[in-house]
């Protein structure tokens, strides 16, 4: 990574973090943070491409390796803006006092129980933020300054625990395993870098690329054109067609979506048949129950269709880890080997960070992670559950995805959820779930905290030179930090000195039961009732589902022809993965038929369409943006979804 490379990837962290934050809670506009990669990141870096033609006319072009710096450096910077972090961190911290009353009594049951460090807890603070300062009042700084440097010290903790986890695992997964990493082998496409198969500029004037930019970016303009003159119908591109295959069960949702169908082109036929069949078994499990009236209970927010089927999917999910770091036994025993000083067959000239300082940084993240939650007030039984289960969901998603090129997809429960029906509210007492529920402020809807993107910067940096490459850890680092702190200074600023948090019109901070209040919410309501303890028929359905996955790896590796793959059922009851159905199955079907007529050239040749239809749907978000911003400013119209 050069240095002009590192400022711009500086740059561009900051821009990322930004950009959407101001579309969605000013503007009214697009949101960015559905996907895990996101459109806030891909939207900028593929102008700079363009840019980058340009300056190769001049002979002044970016090299191939310093564009995968500014990528890597991108990817992560995105996780910092919207539900990932930023939105729902402050929501977490500022709303226990903000909407206390004394009707829900949370001065008693929650404030007493959390720390004040842990939370802004200053009631002229939260009012300023939420409603606006009055005029000739300060910022508050000494409120939100221990709260902000406390849960960074964590965030930065947990950012550099799940670096050093990929660098360990990077050589097990890439060199032994084999995995595919669609969304890394599309963005070296895109870039035109050493494995590609063409240039940037061979891409865009390819007449494949051409058609697929054009069919999308056509319909985007299409239903923008519909927003000044609603006599135009819109096109139904991204829009769900809702199916219901059972009256009392939600319906199937129906819709192609370009950025899913790209990802998923670079994906195994094995693996994106699992993920169709198995979604549509789960439908017709939870249709069967619905039928004889089986039920285990309420589902919990972020979860599954079902909550059985969340806890037999999430039981798979740990199997499927426990097998995955199992496989990779000999690789751990030689990187622990070179950790301590020991003679070790295994080289790691070409890593991120060497094993030693990988594996040190862990242990030391790890044990400082677990502290804090026992000095928020958790206990030990649910700080190590909800660790172990965090643990699971990060790297199971990680895996997943890197095998299955799914940008939009959740875990089947969150961390917190497996933490609260493992111990229950008598099991763990009230100051233990006030605490549970604190750490909604870096891990909300199970979709992991820059866990899937680290996982990816490893292999996009196996295409730079070496000097470069241990650059690439630092770099990234340094950018999520950039974009952590401009985007919630901008908040901040926006909800002291504007129109104020609450009027944002954003899920995290607009008292809905889907916002940060509805978790404190829920927690109280639990400690109200006092009753609760281990549910042991969503554990029953725990075992289930690892029985399950275990009877799938045994065939996986006993016929090694078997044609469905496990990662299908440990995600089959993700709510997120409905809207990607009959994509995948669309592709699926595309792949199956190329492969069949044409063999892998026929394959090959029809790359650019695909990636062609990913840019164009950027264009058309972008163009989106814009539009709003200019002409329908507060009033804009959300194209981003999932």
């Amino acid at each position: 990574m050069t240095k002009r490379a590192l400022i711009i990837g500086l740059v561009m962290a900051v821009w990322v973090s930004l950009w959407p934050a101001y579309s969605s809670m000013i503007v009214r506009s697009s949101r960015a943070d559905f996907a895990h990669l996101s459109v806030a990141f891909l939207i900028p870096f593929v102008c700079l491409l363009g840019f980058n033609l340009f300056l190769d006319r001049k002979g002044r072009a970016l090299r191939s390796s310093e564009l995968l710096g500014i990528c890597c450096i991108g990817m992560l910077a995105s996780n910092m803006q919207g539900e990932w972090l930023a939105g729902y961190f402050l929501g977490t911290i500022s709303s226990p006092t903000y909407f206390a009353t004394p009707e829900n009594r949370w001065e008693e049951l929650l404030l007493t129980n959390v720390p004040p460090w842990t939370i802004v807890s200053g009631l002229h603070s939260t009012t300023g933020f939420y409603e606006g300062l009055l005029s000739g009042d300060r910022f508050p700084w000494l409120d939100w300054l221990r709260p902000l440097l406390s849960w960074g010290s964590l965030l930065a903790a947990i950012l550099t625990a799940n670096l050093c986890t990929m660098v360990i695992l990077r050589k097990q997964w890439m060199e032994h395993e084999k995995l595919t990493f669609p969304i890394a082998v599309a963005l070296l496409e895109l870039t035109g870098t050493s494995n590609a198969r063409s240039t940037v500029a061979g891409l865009v004037r390819s007449r494949l690329f051409q058609m697929g930019f054009l069919v999308v970016f056509v319909l985007f303009c299409w239903n923008i054109a519909s927003w000044f003159y609603p006599v135009i119908p819109q096109v139904p591109i991204m829009k769900r067609l809702d199916v219901y295959v059972w009256q009392s069960l939600p319906p199937l949702w129906i819709v192609l979506h370009p950025m899913s169908m790209t990802f998923a082109y670079f994906t195994k036929s094995d693996v994106l048949l699992s993920i169709w069949v198995f979604q549509l078994l789960a439908f017709g499990q939870a249709a069967v129950f619905d039928r004889i009236g089986f039920t285990i209970g309420e589902s919990d927010r972020w979860s599954s269709l079902k909550p059985a089927i969340g806890w037999q999917s999430f039981g798979g999910m740990i199997l499927f880890v426990g097998w995955g770091l199992w496989m990779a036994r000999s690789h751990l025993g030689e990187v622990w080997k070179r950790a301590v000083g020991k003679r070790s067959e295994v080289d790691d000239s070409g890593e991120l960070l060497s094993y030693r300082t990988s594996v040190w940084l862990l242990i030391g993240s790890v044990i400082f992670a677990i502290l804090f939650l026992r000095s928020t007030g958790m206990g030990w039984g649910p700080t190590l559950a909800f660790w172990f289960a965090t643990t699971v969901l990060y790297i199971g998603l990680a895996r997943i995805i890197v095998e299955s090129g799914l940008v939009f997809l959740r875990g089947p429960i969150t961390a917190q959820i497996f933490a609260w029906h493992l111990f229950g509210i008598t099991g763990m007492g009230p100051q233990s779930a006030a605490a549970l529920t604190l750490t909604y402020t870096f891990f909300c809807d199970a979709k992991t905290f820059g866990m899937t993107t680290f996982a990816h910067i490893p292999r996009l940096t196996a295409a730079m030179d070496l000097k470069g490459r241990r650059l690439v850890a630092p770099g990234v680092l340094l950018g999520a930090l950039l974009g952590a702190g401009s985007v919630i200074a901008f908040i901040l600023y926006k909800g002291y000195y504007t129109i104020g948090a609450y009027n944002f019109g954003v899920v995290s901070f607009n008292g809905s039961i889907n916002s940060a209040i509805g978790l404190w919410q829920t927690s109280a309501s639990r400690i109200i009732e006092g009753t609760g303890g281990t549910d042991w028929k969503r554990l029953q359905f725990l075992g289930i589902g690892g029985a399950v996955t275990g009877f799938l790896l045994y065939l996986r590796y006993r016929f090694p022809g078997f044609p469905i793959h496990p990662i299908g059922f440990t995600i089959s009851s993700s709510e997120i993965l409905r809207s990607n159905l009959f994509t995948i199955f669309t592709v699926w079907l595309v792949k199956t038929i190329l492969l069949g007529l044409g063999g892998l050239d026929r394959y090959h040749r029809t790359v650019p369409l695909f990636l062609g239809m990913l840019v164009g749907h950027l264009a058309g978000l972008g163009l989106g943006v814009i539009v709003d911003f200019f002409w329908f400013h507060g009033e804009g119209h959300p194209l981003n979804r999932w």
